[in-house]
This record gives structure tokens, C-alpha cells and sequence, in this order.
């Protein structure tokens, strides 16, 4: 179906987002969806590179879609925000885009507050999660919020990932109107992450683990938050039990070194392997025999679904979020954050029955098919655009 604005040409869809790692993470899959869907798709952010990831080129596309770099920094920095506005106003104002789609929380307030002043018919922003926590100094949280609700105020919709992530947008009056905060579940490639027949033996060789090895992983941005420093305890009282379980950490971030450092004081140097950052995430996946993340905070829990939608059994913290992804003694089990003797024991439990880790696994696969695959994502994204622009009279 070719969704045409009522100038007869195709609608335009403009996705703004800060740095070339989040289009290429939460932008490509729905943008590739929608030039399918006949719309134009643009794509503006910044070059500058994740401190977690990989150095990538500004002068690409993504997916085929345009690229206009626009400098916008993933901090408050008053003048250069005021400067990103500026600049992204007058991209929209040569682009002429019927919708504009935000992505985090940076680029969310420069690009509402860009649009509305450019006139755009229809501004819709995906909050994966919003930058207001409890482990937030209060003056730094209310601040956050504050600024929250007033981008609020700038858009027509807005899109989360959980039920809890709605919830507390909600108990904080993001919106007046409830029903401008939808939730619309991430989605993972099925083909990308499905388990290859041909197994991990070869990789698992390669990342220096033995035969009889059970291996525990977990991939996340080496950031303070993702609870790393627990996975690190955890890891030490499984080492204790047995002593034929490796870890593997795979990621990138600042964090690095410190968490060498603690393995090292651990005694866990040589039980433990740091990748770095890796494109070849679902391999690793499967490399690994129970995924582990005590992660202290999620918008959703992306990280998650991809571990299950690679048969793997998952142990996760027992935050909103990542209850609506690992169903607790099903797919995996929950544990309360930075509780790594609660942690350890639920690990252990699994690795210690391979009949119910494998069933735990199979049973994650399933549940990622039944509600969280890529293309009912983005079908409901599209649904809501097409929603919005009936609403304003804006379809052919």
C-alpha cells in the first residue's frame, strides 16, 4: 500500500535521533519497514561516536534512507543545544517532512521543540526510557521531569516499550491525555537471531573455552547501571560451586577497566573473557549457555529477547521492564537488582539441570515469536503514523 500525503507525493518521515549507533540500532528496522510500506524515509543525527560502540562513518545511509548530520550532544550543553535546534529547523524547513520521529531523550526535546517551531503536521517521539530514576539526585530527577513534560506538550504521540515504562510516564504527568502515551514492544530479527544448526563449537574454541566448559554471558554497554560490577560477584560465588563455569562479557564502555580490574580482585582473571564490542552478538549468544544480566535499569530489555530469541534461558532483574520480557520460571527467573548471592543460586539452579535450562530456552524462542518479533513492531509504529495523519486530514 503506497501511503501518499494530499499532494499526491509519498508522506516523509524524518527520524532524528543523536548518534549513528541508535539509527542503525532502533531507526533502520522501522525505516526499512516503511519504504516498504511506500513512505520516504531521512534519517538526521549526529557523528558523534558512542563512548560503547563502534566508530561509524557519517558519510553512509541507513538502510538506503538519506543521512544529514546534525551535531546534537548527548548532554545539556545550553549554547550547542541551541545551535542543534537552529540547525535542525532549518533541515526541516528544506525537507519539508510530513512526520517527525524522535528517538531518546536528548534528541527528543531538540527535535519536538525543532519541529513544532518548523510547523510539522505530525511529531511522534519513542521514549525507550524516560531519563527521570530513583538513582537520580532529586533536584537532577524533578529537573528532568520538568523538562519531560514541557517536550511532551511538543508531541502529538508518544511511543515506550513496557507497560512500566508508560506507567511511570503516567504517575508523572508526562502527558495530560493518556492516550498520547501508547506502548508499542520493541522487536527483535527472527533472522538474525535464530540458532544456527551448525552450533558455536568453533567460536567457543576461539574465545579460549574448553569442551566441558558451561559458559555464562552477558552483552551490555560497559556503563555504570547495567549492574556489571554485580555480574562480576555473581560470578564469583558460581566459581565457587563449580568450577568448570567461564564468563563471557560482551561489550564496550568506559567501565572496562574497572571491571578488569575487579575480576582481577576477584580471582576471576582468568575465568572471565572481555570481547569488546562485537557485531556478531547472536553467534555469541549462542556460544553461551545462560544469559545473566542484574542490570539495575531498562526501558525494555532488548538485550533479553534477543538472549531468548536465541533459545537461551535468561536470569534478570526483577525491575518493570524486564518482568514484561522474561517470564519468571518460565523462561528464566527474576531476582531483586544487586543481589548476587539471589542471582548466583537461580544461575546455579540452571546450570546445574539442562533439561530445564533447555526448556527455559525453548520456551523463550516462543514467547519472543508471540509478541516481540520486528514486524509487528513496526506495523503498529506504521498503524499510529497512519492513525495521526487521518486525524489531520494529511492521506490522499
Amino acid at each position: 500500500m503506497m501511503e501518499r500525503a494530499r499532494n499526491g507525493r509519498p508522506v516523509l518521515a524524518l527520524h532524528v535521533c543523536t548518534i549513528l549507533l541508535t539509527a542503525r540500532t532502533f531507526i533502520a528496522p522501522v525505516a526499512r519497514y516503511l519504504l516498504t510500506r511506500g513512505y520516504d524515509v531521512a534519517v538526521a543525527c549526529s557523528d558523534e561516536e558512542a563512548a560503547d560502540g563502534p566508530g561509524l562513518s557519517v558519510e553512509q545511509s541507513v538502510v538506503g534512507c538519506p543521512l544529514y548530520p546534525t551535531a546534537i550532544p548527548r548532554t545539556i550543553r545550553p549554547l550547542a543545544d541551541l545551535l542543534a535546534v537552529w540547525r535542525l529547523y532549518r533541515l526541516i524547513r528544506r525537507l519539508g517532512p510530513d512526520i517527525v520521529h524522535t528517538q531518546t531523550s536528548k534528541a527528543g526535546v531538540i527535535g519536538r521543540l525543532a519541529a513544532r517551531l518548523a510547523g510539522v503536521p505530525v511529531i511522534v517521539h519513542t521514549a525507550h526510557a524516560f531519563p527521570f530514576h530513583p538513582y537520580l539526585p532529586a533536584p537532577l530527577r524533578w529537573a528532568y521531569i520538568a523538562i519531560e513534560r514541557w517536550a511532551g506538550w511538543l508531541a502529538d504521540l508518544i511511543m515506550v516499550d513496557t507497560e512500566s515504562v508508560r506507567a511511570d510516564g503516567l504517575r508523572h504527568r508526562i502527558v495530560k491525555n493518556p492516550g498520547k502515551l501508547v506502548t508499542v514492544p520493541m522487536g527483535i530479527d527472527l533472522k538474525k537471531f535464530s540458532p544456527s544448526p551448525q552450533g558455536s563449537d568453533n567460536l567457543r574454541k576461539t574465545l579460549g573455552f574448553q569442551a566441558g566448559d558451561l559458559v555464562v554471558g552477558t552483552v551490555a554497554r560497559l556503563v555504570p547501571g547495567k549492574g556489571l560490577e554485580c555480574f562480576l560477584r555473581i560470578a564469583a560465588r558460581i566459581r565457587g560451586a563449580r568450577s568448570d563455569v567461564r564468563f563471557l562479557i560482551v561489550g564496550d564502555g568506559p567501565l572496562r577497566r574497572d571491571l578488569e580490574r575487579l575480576a582481577e580482585t576477584l580471582g576471576l582473571r582468568a575465568a572471565v573473557v572481555f570481547t569488546g564490542h562485537r557485531t556478531d552478538v547472536p553467534d555469541l549468544m549462542q556460544a553461551m549457555d545462560l544469559f545473566v544480566l542484574p542490570t539495575l535499569r531498562e526501558g525494555f530489555g532488548v538485550v533479553f529477547a534477543e538472549a531468548m530469541a536465541m533459545g537461551k534461558a535468561a536470569v534478570g532483574s526483577r525491575i518493570g521492564p524486564v518482568e514484561e520480557v522474561v517470564e519468571d520460571g518460565v523462561t528464566g527467573y527474576l531476582v531483586p537488582p544487586d543481589d548476587p548471592e539471589g542471582f548466583a543460586e537461580r544461575a546455579l539452579e540452571l546450570l546445574n539441570d539442562g533439561p530445564k535450562r533447555r526448556a527455559f530456552g525453548e520456551a523463550g524462542r516462543r514467547r519472543v515469536e508471540k509478541l516481540f518479533t520486528e514486524e509487528r513492531m513496526c506495523e503498529t509504529i506504521e498503524r499510529q503514523y497512519r492513525r495521526l495523519l487521518e486525524v489531520k486530514g494529511l492521506l490522499a
